[in-house]
């Protein structure tokens, strides 16, 4: 018996448990932090190829969409806008974007509102580091005639939104681009009835050197509704500007502004 208790109890001790050996020292930038999806900020984009279609929305809907700390820039102002990024050291991928013109605290700021991609890197690092809304989607950004063109799929075959500018007018001088306002969430582990983990205002300044800029006439659609991903909350009113840009950019960590 008290041999076989001697052996019962070696058992035990080789089996007490051991702590890990990984700390926040060794781990990555982002999850899995033994395989990270994405490398830290700063990222670089060259060559992007851009339209953006400006115009005036209604009121009560763009107020309806903003965070509180946020307050609408008037005339309530939407931009729904399409990327081709043959370039960035996220690797080549394609975006839509819509926001809203707002300000904090007298300065102004675009407000990303809704963002869609069709690759994973950016879409993680956007959600994760700024808090840009970010699902993935299928985006075309085309050329035909004397048009540019986005289109905007989720799903497949279901057309939320398309842009169509045609550069008319070369643009003599440009303005520098606003500065982005985001809502970062992260909700609690603990449920819906928790506050969320995190819940702010993130800014982000992004460094623009533009190559070409052009104005002319545009035009934008939303050719079918859909609950999930609202693309056509914002009515259209009237047109306030259509532009093609190509350019260079810089995109820097964010910084938090103000918190829910």
């Amino acid at each position: 018996m008290a041999a076989i208790l001697s052996k019962t109890d070696e058992r035990r001790e080789d089996s007490v448990a051991k702590k890990g050996l990984l700390t926040l020292k060794k781990m990555g930038y982002s999850m899995p932090v033994d395989a990270p999806a994405y490398q830290p900020p700063p990222y670089y984009y060259r060559s992007v190829k851009a339209i953006a279609v400006a115009y005036e929305t209604d009121s009560d809907a763009a107020l309806a969409a903003i965070p509180a700390p946020l307050e609408l820039a008037e005339p309530a102002t939407a931009i729904l806008s399409f990327y081709d990024y043959p370039f960035t050291t996220f690797g080549p991928y394609l975006e839509a974007i819509m926001a809203l013109n707002v300000e904090f605290k007298g300065r102004p700021y675009v407000y990303i509102q809704q963002i869609m991609v069709d690759t994973e890197p950016p879409m993680l690092a956007g959600r994760e580091i700024w808090g840009f809304p970010k699902k993935l989607a299928t985006i075309g950004f085309k050329a035909e005639r004397d048009m540019i063109y986005g289109t905007l799929e989720r799903p497949t075959g279901i057309r939320l939104a398309s842009a169509i500018v045609r550069p008319e007018r070369k643009i003599k001088k440009v303005a520098p681009p606003m500065d982005v306002a985001s809502l970062r969430v992260l909700p609690a582990a603990e449920g819906p009835k928790h506050r969320p983990v995190c819940a702010e205002i993130v800014e982000t300044i992004t460094e623009v050197t533009m190559l070409n800029a052009w104005e002319g006439n545009g035009s934008v659609a939303f050719a079918e509704h859909s609950t999930l991903d609202p693309w056509d909350r914002f009515p259209v009113k009237r047109i306030i500007s259509a532009t093609h840009t190509e350019y260079d950019m810089y995109l820097p960590a964010g910084r938090v502004i103000a918190k829910l």
